[in-house]
């Protein structure tokens, strides 16, 4: 999956049907309940920045588009926020930051590896994202790509990829909408906000290579607006508590002594 530069809005164009969570009120309760928070995927840094008062000192944030790094830089320096390159789209790509080290990740349309999140994660901290399901923007698939970019994106796989990293999933909830277009201008200008991908893995939709594509469209669009599938889906995950290995469990000596055999009496 790659980065989401379009900013906190949930809703990128007019057209677009709204979801039924709002990101920015989502991370606005679970920050200040953590003293270390990492973005992962921040892009530009946009997002991250208008989240500036309910985020800890010593957050941090990854860029996997090295395009967006100055950017991102730029923006979170004068926050106190620091900035690393890391992408999980390079092989054997390991976040650099310490096992433990962290009570909230979030993640918006970034790609991530469960089981580094879950190394990261310090005992009962907190996993959130945001995710674009492979059946986003369906109806394009064979006017612009041969198949889905991420066809095994889907809301039953991260949970499962996540629960099989040791997470307790605690919240999933999945979007299906439209989005509408009445004009190929509207429809490019989203197609570049959403980091369209071509079949070579050029980032950006190129017009000039998928001209003949667009003028059929445009011929299309004026007679019959054009209305996409929308898919997203959100999970919650915590790790598991640390075990409080100061207490003495009296209800489990209880239950022990009831399956000992009864001492005889003299």
């Amino acid at each position: 999956m790659s980065e989401d530069p379009t900013g906190q809005r949930d809703r990128e164009v007019p057209g677009e049907q709204e979801l039924p969570w709002s990101w920015i009120t989502l991370v606005g309760n679970l920050a200040p309940m953590s003293d270390r928070v990492l973005d992962l995927g921040t892009g530009d840094g946009e997002t991250l920045a208008t989240l500036a008062d309910v985020l800890p000192e010593g957050t941090v944030a990854t860029v996997g588009r090295r395009s967006h790094l100055p950017v991102a830089r730029d923006r979170l320096a004068t926050l106190g926020i620091e900035v690393h390159d890391h992408g999980f789209d390079r092989h054997g790509s390991r976040l650099p930051f310490p096992s433990d080290s962290v009570d909230l990740v979030l993640c918006r349309q970034e790609s991530y590896d469960p089981r580094e999140v879950a190394r990261v994660l310090a005992p009962g901290g907190t996993f959130l994202t945001q995710q674009v399901g492979g059946d986003d923007l369906c109806e394009l698939d064979g006017a612009f790509v041969a198949e889905p970019p991420y066809p095994g994106a889907t809301l039953e796989r991260a949970v499962h990829d996540l629960t099989r990293a040791g997470l307790t999933v605690e919240r999933s909830d999945a979007f299906h909408g439209t989005v509408r277009f009445d004009d190929v201008e509207s429809l490019l200008g989203y197609l570049r906000r959403v980091a369209w991908q071509e079949p070579d893995g050029s980032d950006g939709l190129d017009p000039d290579h998928r001209r003949r594509e667009l003028e059929a469209l445009a011929q299309e669009l004026p007679a019959a607006p054009l209305s996409l599938s929308i898919s997203r889906f959100l999970v919650l995950a915590r790790a598991p508590s640390a075990p409080d290995v100061g207490r003495t469990d009296f209800a489990d000596l209880l239950r022990r002594a009831d399956l000992m055999p009864e001492i005889p009496r003299v």
